[in-house]
Parts: structure tokens; C-alpha cells; sequence
């Protein structure tokens, strides 16, 4: 009498293989709507120090000297990095989106087919395909 078993270590690499592309698709999705918020709305996140940090000081009390156009324009290059910052998060969440996708489901559909028990002197991979 011959057994046929599954090829445990087989189905365990395309079973892990697939849960990182489940972590890749979660994180690259999870990246992308968070610098989508921060391209689309980049004044939320900022705080008035980090732009006042940048400017003009008085040497003998510490205080900020600068005119309401400086501190404009300052805040203005934080709300430009913040946006730029954004779609970079944007950009990265989408590559691990493409990457993690295709990784997901390929794995997960090899897996399911080798975990189907083969008919009785049936390969136990099919290398056709």
C-alpha cells in the first residue's frame, strides 16, 4: 500500500512567502494613505517650531526677530517639504503595494494547489505549469 502525503515543507515556504507579501501589501498600504494625508492636508502636522527654529534671533534675549515675510516664507518651505515628504511616502507605499501584491497572490494560489491531495499515483508537483 503506497501513502501519499503532502509536501509539508513546500506548502509551509509558499504559505510564509505569501504572509510577506500580506505584510508588503498592509505596510505599503498603511505608508501610502499617510503620505497621501500628508500631501493632501501638510499643514496638520506642522507645529510652528519646527519653522521657527530656522530663523533670525537676538544674540542677547533669544528671541525671534524676524518679520512676519520671513516667518511666512518659512512656514511656507515647511508646508513644501511636508507635501514633498507626502509623496514620497506616497511613491514608497505603491512600490510596496506592487511588490507585495503579485508576491501575495501567486504564492498563496501555488500553495493551494500543491495542498489539494494528488489522486493516487499522481506527482505530487505538477511542473507544467
Amino acid at each position: 500500500m503506497t501513502t501519499t502525503r503532502r509536501p509539508w515543507i513546500i506548502l509551509l515556504y509558499f504559505y510564509i512567502a505569501a504572509l510577506v507579501g500580506l505584510g508588503f501589501l498592509i505596510t505599503g498600504t498603511t505608508q501610502a494613505l499617510y503620505g497621501g494625508k500628508d500631501l493632501a492636508f501638510p499643514e496638520l502636522t506642522i507645529r510652528s517650531y519646527e519653522y521657527e527654529s530656522s530663523l533670525r534671533r537676538d544674540p542677547q534675549s533669544s528671541q525671534i526677530v524676524a518679520t512676519d515675510a520671513e516667518r511666512a516664507e518659512a512656514r511656507q518651505r515647511a508646508i513644501d517639504d511636508k507635501r514633498r515628504e507626502g509623496l514620497d511616502g506616497v511613491i514608497d507605499g505603491a512600490i510596496l503595494i506592487i511588490v507585495g501584491a503579485p508576491t501575495l497572490l501567486w504564492h498563496l494560489r501555488r500553495a493551494r494547489r500543491i495542498g489539494i491531495w494528488p489522486e493516487a499515483g499522481a506527482p505530487l508537483l505538477d511542473r507544467t505549469e
